[in-house]
């Protein structure tokens, strides 16, 4: 009897495409990545340029009856965001003892820490996105923005920008001043500011479009860090829809500290949110890159009344973020001339991650700083 074999190539293969399947659908985004214009993140894919096109809401009458069209045609509002990929490389070394084993088991060994640096990067990126700003047509991340460059992106951002639990706080053209007046006691998430940030998307304009899930269910999803979904859990409206509204059992957020549903918002925590904030010791480019490393002097490690810890947030829609993806991982080997002991595995992707920008205004977010204190 001859037992059958698995091909090497094809075993290679499959796995090559479990990674390219991990790299744009895991991690705590990965839900909100999609093709198309439904999408909070939208993909697009090609190898040097990319741009997303957004095509504006007609808001002209039309003609009735027998009214003539011809001369009555309305303009069509037309935009674009431009991405332009680039690579992102890393790698491990591998000594013999593993240069010995078959190519395949080689890229498996190094696969698990070459992988999650790709899936951590990407997730660092579009957190990074949400947050960028828009000065005189100059895109910039919000650690490298000026005070100056901050103040053009208030002002033109004045119907998709809160700060704390009132829209009053809003100093058109000052964000210092507008986070200043975030305080620690009123200002915290709470289910009257999650619906809040829902009618200021259903007002934007242009428009916020929520994204459409199971075929006619309109949500908008919140994303936030981890202190202010603490004192959101903590809220009594909050509570009291967990406990009387959604299923009982052990699978409700009360006792899972899943994600909350409020008003139409689906409320998910991201925890690496704290790392731009706070920083993380580590270095890296994401280090306090919103707290004490922001160039403008603006961090919001102590951005608030009496210096106090802001958080920030995003109430996202529809094309919020564009992902430009020029190419798929790829793994590779390197011999290195360590008297042919060592052997280097790479992991190597072509991507560009921005928030959309059309006509000076962010599309598809309202960005909302808010009091969120750290535990003592």
């Amino acid at each position: 009897m001859t037992a059958s074999t698995v091909h090497a190539d094809n075993v290679v293969t499959k796995f090559l495409n479990k990674v390219r399947t991990e790299y744009v659908r895991k991690g705590k985004f990965g839900s909100y990545i999609g093709k198309d214009a439904n999408s909070i993140i939208q993909t697009k894919q090609d190898l040097k340029k990319v741009s997303i096109p957004l095509v504006g809401k007609l808001t002209g009458n039309g003609v009735e009856g027998s009214g003539q069209l011809g001369g009555n045609e309305e303009a069509l509002s037309n935009y674009a965001c431009e991405l332009t990929p680039t690579y992102k490389r890393h790698g491990v070394l591998v000594d013999n003892e593993e240069n010995e084993k078959s190519e395949f088991q080689l890229f498996k060994e190094a696969r698990p820490a070459l992988m999650n640096w790709a899936m951590e990067l990407k997730r660092d990126q579009i957190i990074q996105a949400f947050a960028a700003v828009e000065a005189g047509g100059t895109y910039l991340n919000y650690g490298d923005a000026s005070a100056a460059q901050l103040d053009t992106w208030n002002t033109n951002n004045q119907d998709r920008v809160l700060y704390g639990s009132d829209v009053a706080n809003n100093t058109s053209g000052d964000h210092t001043a507008s986070l200043a007046t975030i305080d620690a006691t009123n200002d915290k998430l709470s289910a009257a500011t999650i619906s809040l940030l829902k009618r200021m998307a259903e007002a934007a304009a242009p428009l916020i479009r929520p994204v459409t899930i199971n075929g006619d269910e309109e949500y908008f999803v919140f994303f936030c860090d981890s202190f202010g979904f603490r004192d959101l859990q903590a809220d009594a409206t909050i509570q009291a829809a967990n406990r009387e509204a959604r299923a009982r059992g052990l699978d409700n957020p009360i006792f899972t500290g899943a994600d909350l549903i409020y008003d139409g918002v689906i409320i998910k925590k991201i925890p690496d949110l704290n790392k731009f904030i706070d920083g993380d010791g580590s270095g890296n480019a994401f280090d306090a890159v919103m707290g004490s490393n922001a160039t403008s002097g603006d961090g919001l490690d102590n951005g608030g009344a009496a210096a106090s810890r802001v958080g920030v947030g995003f109430l996202a829609g529809a094309q919020a973020i564009g992902f430009g993806i020029g190419r798929m991982p790829t793994f590779k080997r390197k011999k290195e001339d360590d008297y042919d002991h060592l052997n280097g595995v790479g992991i190597a992707m072509k991507h560009d991650i921005k928030k959309t920008f059309y006509n000076n205004k962010q599309h598809g977010v309202i960005t909302h700083f808010y009091s969120a204190t750290k535990d003592v």
